[in-house]
């Protein structure tokens, strides 16, 4: 993967976790809330100097900031921070384009960039200060700059541009990196090293989410997994974890969360019921049969032994009682695999 690569997919991806939309709704929130104070405070002082044409602007924002901190109030974080974005950007090219308060369109403008990203996150952040680099090049670098002779300093119009592309180049390489790292941190908190799925504290946080919602739980163990350690050694071993992993994400997709939560020990949490279940664990097994390691004389299939269990059958369980259950059932499969097997279980 290029840099190129990594920066786009930094400023496009949608946020990764729940803990980490929950924050962004938390920081729009406090941010909308906050600026709708501040521009309250500003509506008044201008009703009190009769400045009617900054009253309107101002007042605008008032109304839009309190839109933007609804939605966020409501989980909605990209309608806020679209609704927060629009506001600045036409409030602010009027002051820029009208010159009424030459420092307050200095202030606002160059605080776009630096602001931005923590409170709009990064990609509509991103685009907004994309539209004001594009906005002031034709304003002050096109023959439309005759717009704004007239309403500002010489030295303003010579300095300004150059002071605000700064303010951009320098936030917006600090914003990516900051959001980078902190994907990559996300990753390997809840991620597995080796197969790349969700790890255990992903897990048990998502199990604590859908409680009381109506899921299936799906438990898997690895059949034989010490043999094929002890005999082709733990590079084998791993490509049977990975191959394991890599068919229970295929088969349960990106609506369920496929977590590995022991060294051959994966599980699932699946919106989907019974009869589903039971259609998707036949594939499983049909498709681990057909499955050739690429070690030398790895002969051993791929066996996984499963427990599965639907929360409605269980109501009145709690959550570790619906566990227990998946685990019993998961054991009995696997005590049955290798009495029909034949096999040693402790090899």
């Amino acid at each position: 993967m290029t840099k190129w690569d990594i920066v786009k997919e930094t400023i496009f991806e949608d946020l990764r976790t729940d803990s980490a939309r929950e924050l962004q709704l938390r920081t729009l929130l406090l941010g909308t809330v906050f600026l709708a104070l501040i521009s309250a405070i500003l509506t008044a002082m201008n009703i009190a100097k009769g400045w009617w044409l900054m009253t309107a602007s101002t007042g605008l924002l008032v109304a839009g900031f309190l839109v933007a901190a609804l939605c966020a109030k409501r989980k909605k974080a990209l309608a806020s921070s679209v609704i927060t974005a629009v506001m600045v950007a036409v409030t602010f090219s009027f002051y820029a384009l009208s010159g009424q308060n030459e420092g307050f369109a200095c202030l606002w403008i160059l605080l776009v960039p630096v602001i931005g990203p923590s409170l709009l996150g990064i990609r509509v952040a991103f685009f907004l200060s994309t539209y004001f680099q594009l906005f002031l090049i034709a304003l002050f670098c096109t023959p439309l700059n005759q717009m704004v002779v007239d309403h500002y300093t010489a030295t303003f119009i010579a300095r300004f541009p150059v002071l605000y592309f700064a303010a951009f180049g320098g936030m917006g390489v600090l914003a990516v990196q900051k959001q980078y790292y902190l994907n990559k941190t996300v990753d390997q908190a809840y991620h597995d090293g080796l197969t790349k799925l969700y790890n255990r504290i992903y897990y048990t946080q998502a199990l604590e989410k859908h409680a009381e919602d109506d899921f299936s739980l799906a438990v898997f163990d690895l059949n034989r997994l010490k043999y094929v350690n002890d005999t082709f050694g733990h590079l084998a071993g791993d490509e049977v974890i990975c191959a394991a992993a890599d068919l229970l994400s295929e088969t349960f997709g990106s609506d369920s969360v496929v977590a590995r939560i022991g060294g051959d020990e994966f599980a699932v949490i699946s919106p989907a019921d019974s009869e589903q279940m039971n259609e998707l664990l036949a594939h499983i097994a049909q498709e681990a049969l057909s499955w050739k390691g690429s070690f030398p004389g790895c002969e051993c299939p791929l066996a996984l032994s499963v427990g599965c269990v639907a929360r409605g059958e269980f109501p009145d369980y709690s959550l570790e009682e619906v566990l227990k259950e998946a685990d019993r059932r998961m054991y009995q499969d696997k005590s049955a695999w290798y009495q029909g097997s034949g096999f040693d279980r402790r090899r």
